[in-house]
């Protein structure tokens, strides 16, 4: 089985029509994101033969019509509605959001585990076989890890300088098995035990997605190739309401000539889509 897991908020701005990216984490937001968002990855992933599908929200800004969001996402979804919280251990914790990471991948019963933040689009001529070269380099051991596709592929970005590759909370898909929430708690708590354990780095990033980095090993972290004939996997650095729900429908050739449409996938996988 292969578990979906999603991560959304209602940050404020997420009733907003038109969502442009601020500074860096913030991310853009939309209504659209805890529903039309969800069946984005239900659709790709629908015809794999076992699927569980998460969807862990985040509220910061009150939102009262859950059976809405219940009624109009697919079936197998499992949702998680979480009042905003700040607070670890009986006091403020910078790093609230990794938690809510931890909290959601730690429902996945999947062999395999995907996550996507809400804000992230898959499209797929083939989404069958994308999924089978996934799990194929999962299998064979030669990867822990699988992000987003590159075009600095096997790493996420032209930075030579980074001495370890990251799992992007973006997107990734690795196998259940591979996660030690218990450990991951240990270095998200203090930085002195993460690079003590497993080595100082040229840049500290002490933050979820690059403790599965550090922890996997060198070089077990893989960015594929942007391959647009294929397949996309992308952020939206700028989003208007009703997109998903359009894109949803329109066949793989159209999507891709839209997102072309709009420049293309920037850097480092970002889609300004009005």
């Amino acid at each position: 089985m292969i578990s979906i897991v999603i991560n959304t908020d209602t940050r404020p701005g997420f009733n907003k029509d038109v969502s442009i990216q601020g500074k860096q984490f913030e991310g853009t937001r939309n209504l659209d994101f805890l529903v039309e968002s969800v069946w984005n990855k239900y659709n790709f992933f629908k015809d794999y033969p076992s699927i569980e599908l998460i969807q862990f929200v985040d509220v910061h800004e009150g939102f009262n019509d859950w059976n809405r969001i219940i009624e109009s996402c697919p079936e197998k979804m499992k949702l998680v509605i979480s009042p905003h919280n700040e607070q670890f251990r009986g006091a403020y914790f910078p790093k609230y959001n990794d938690l809510n990471y931890i909290q959601a991948l730690s429902m996945a019963k999947g062999k395999y585990v995907v996550h996507f933040d809400g804000d992230m689009a898959i499209f797929g001529k083939d989404p069958n076989g994308i999924i089978s070269s996934w799990l194929h380099l999962l299998d064979s051991d030669r990867y822990d890890y699988i992000s987003y596709p590159s075009y600095w592929s096997p790493s996420p970005d032209e930075d030579n300088k980074w001495d370890y590759r990251w799992a992007s909370t973006r997107f990734f898909i690795c196998k259940q098995e591979k996660f030690d929430f218990p450990e991951v708690i240990k270095c998200l708590m203090s930085d002195e035990y993460l690079y003590g354990k497993y080595g100082d780095k040229y840049r500290r990033c002490p933050w979820l997605e690059h403790i599965f980095g550090i922890m996997a090993g060198p070089d077990k972290v893989f960015y594929p190739p942007i391959q647009y004939k294929s397949y996309m996997i992308f952020s939206w650095g700028c989003y208007k309401s009703g997109l998903f729900a359009q894109l949803n429908k329109l066949p793989y050739d159209d999507v891709f000539a839209y997102v072309r449409q709009c420049g293309g996938i920037a850097y480092p996988c970002d889609v300004r889509g009005v």
